[in-house]
């Protein structure tokens, strides 16, 4: 039997027991730091790491636990709080539970896609705030179906948001460092530069991983490509958007956002995207859904795959770890 030590306690208790058939399970109950990790680690060959903001798998913590085979996060990225490159490098299978969000960040970009395209959201809002027939507000809304779509990153939401727009239109493109051009073709899609997707699709979606790299990808020069009445959602990192430039371009052109995530966060009371009927905005909330607690199983799958001998599902290579973002 393997020892796993979980630095928090495992919600889901069917997942456990499964877990518990090839693992000696330790629970730590509450917040834990590095320091703390660093006393207990030694003698465990996995460690199951939950959200935290701080580092807690550090390299010096990895370095202290020689027999250590498996690290295994308790949400969909590792950048945030587990040296996950470092470990790579030393042999050490790191997994995560990406798969859990893939189909509940697809549905609920699709309702904001939706939503703005129809304008469901604006009515509520003027229903409920005291207009009481707001039928004739509005220009003439629009549909999903036959329009040209472009998802910004290829990972594994990038691809179930593209596969759950397949059903609205066949007019799929993708915009991917990664992605070939027989790969695109495979997948039935194009295959875009940044601004050419900005350029030409009528609804842009940014779900790629935000890293040094793509910090600030999408800014003026791609809002000022945008058609008019083109919407833009960004369900990925704020810090991928230059704000500013957005803000400007949505206040003196007609096109359309839907912003679950924001440069910084909470948004600002005074932001003006609150201001703008052409602004759909949430709370960074796409991962809420009960679905997601599926995570507990999805760890379960890979840590019986790992006691087998195989490689988990998830397991991160370090060029796939490289461009994840923080979680």
């Amino acid at each position: 039997m393997l020892k796993l030590l979980s630095l928090c306690k495992i919600a889901d208790a069917d997942a456990k027991a499964r877990i518990a058939k090839n693992y000696v399970i330790t629970e730590l109950d509450g917040p834990v730091t590095e320091e703390e990790v660093l006393q207990r680690i030694a003698g465990y060959d996995a460690v199951m790491v939950p959200y935290t903001a701080n580092m807690v798998i550090s390299e010096r913590v990895i370095d202290a636990a020689p027999g250590l085979k498996l690290i295994a996060s308790t949400y969909g990225g590792t950048r945030q709080n587990i040296a996950d490159v470092y470990a790579i490098k030393k042999g050490i299978t790191v997994i995560h539970t990406g798969a859990s969000r893939e189909r509940p960040m697809a549905e609920y970009t699709l309702a904001l896609i939706l939503s703005s395209l129809l304008r469901v959201h604006c009515y509520h809002h003027d229903m409920v705030s005291g207009e009481a027939w707001p039928r004739f507000k509005y220009e003439r809304t629009r549909i999903l179906h036959g329009r040209s779509l472009a998802v910004i990153g290829l990972g594994r939401i990038g691809r179930a948001i593209l596969e759950l727009c397949r059903c609205f239109t066949d007019d799929l493109a993708v915009v991917s460092q990664h992605l070939t051009a027989a790969d695109a073709k495979a997948l039935g899609v194009k295959k875009l530069t940044l601004n050419d997707a900005f350029r030409n699709c009528e609804v842009i979606v940014l779900a790629g991983g935000s890293t040094a790299a793509t910090h600030h990808m999408v800014g003026a020069e791609q809002f000022a490509l945008m058609r008019e009445q083109a919407l833009f959602v960004n369900i990925a990192r704020g810090k991928m958007v230059d704000e500013q430039a957005m803000i400007a371009a949505v206040q003196t052109r007609p096109i359309f956002l839907a912003l679950d995530v924001f440069e910084e966060e909470p948004l600002a009371a005074d932001s003006p995207l609150r201001a703008c009927d052409r602004v759909l905005l949430t709370p960074h909330r796409a991962n809420n859904s009960i679905e997601f607690e599926q995570r507990w199983h999805c760890l379960a799958d890979d840590l019986e795959r790992f006691a087998r001998g195989e490689t988990p599902e998830s397991a991160l290579t370090v060029e796939r770890a490289l461009v994840m973002s923080e979680s």
